[in-house]
């Protein structure tokens, strides 16, 4: 595969810096583009050109741009609290729809050809008793949610190729514990400080829980591939917080105590995806069971 340069933006977060070593460790060039509002230098290799800008700011990242050439744009960048996005809605528009359009923008006038664009799977579909599909209607509860949907119809207009790839409850090594999402992180956390777990309701909630690795190579594979449109990556199995523990508990031992306190509203009860598009389409799919993963996870912490 010839080598690529690739304009990453929310390169220095936690998915994105993940994103960007595996683009490196093929022989792309990266430039990430990071406001440093969650992420951080830290986490990037020392071969990954950092610009600092709000993608928000649509003069900002053209200045950050300006007379340069990419293959293709990866969009990771956004605000993505669900309770904040129903305090400050418009702040999660600005950044999340705007933001995408001036992404766009920056890809065009750049030159690049393909776009992947990085969707929630967890916070657009609703409550799924059954694991949703790409065709499942959308049902998002917050104005997190149905942003990241209007933030997709944006991509797929662009007129570049483009993807958007629906990611389930992304796990692993770099993940920040005061970000919504992050519970494997949170509860890695309490159990090395010996302090109990905080459960939300009774622990029967379950999530598609996705190692960050399986992320990286669903994202390689949507550029390498001629696919566009929507593709769910997740596992497919939903996880209880009850199950997530006793397998937490396998690895590391009994935490210090779990405190169960009342759920927070309008959390939703059951979120999985259906990822057969994507292995029916040759494009991905997962490799990373859940144990695994948590092993992976533990060690690196």
């Amino acid at each position: 595969m010839t080598p690529r340069r690739v304009l990453l933006t929310g390169g220095a977060g936690f998915v994105g810096s993940h994103v960007a070593d595996a683009l490196i460790a093929r022989g792309d060039e990266v430039v990430a583009v990071d406001d440093l509002s969650t992420g951080s230098r830290d986490n990037l290799a020392s071969a990954v050109d950092l610009r600092v800008v709000d993608i928000s700011d649509g003069p900002a990242l053209g200045r950050a741009v300006e007379g340069e050439h990419f293959d293709a744009v990866v969009h990771l960048a956004a605000k993505t609290k669900v309770i904040q996005s129903t305090l400050q809605p418009e702040l999660y528009r600005r950044v999340i729809v705007d933001g995408t359009r001036n992404v766009v923008d920056a890809a065009l006038a750049t030159g690049a050809r393909d776009l992947i664009n990085i969707s929630t799977g967890g916070a657009i579909y609703g409550e799924t008793p059954e694991c949703a599909t790409e065709e499942s209607e959308l049902d998002p509860p917050s104005p997190y949610g149905q942003l990241k949907a209007e933030a997709e119809s944006v991509a797929q207009r662009a007129g570049l190729r483009a993807v958007t790839l629906r990611l389930a409850n992304v796990y692993g090594p770099r993940q920040r514990t005061d970000l919504e999402g992050g519970v494997i992180a949170i509860f890695l956390r309490a159990w090395r400080a010996q302090r109990p777990l905080t459960v939300y309701g009774d622990g029967s909630a379950e999530r598609d829980y996705l190692h960050v690795a399986d992320v990286s190579d669903a994202v390689l594979a949507a550029l390498d591939s001629t696919v566009t449109g929507v593709y769910n990556v997740g596992t497919g199995v939903a996880t209880s917080v009850n199950e997530l523990i006793d397998l937490l508990t396998g690895i590391l031992g009994p935490p210090a105590g779990v405190d169960r306190v009342a759920p927070r509203p309008a959390e939703i009860q059951r979120s999985c995806l259906d990822v057969s598009k994507a292995a029916r389409d040759g494009l991905w799919r997962p490799r990373i069971v859940l144990g695994e993963g948590l092993e992976r996870t533990a060690r690196s912490a």
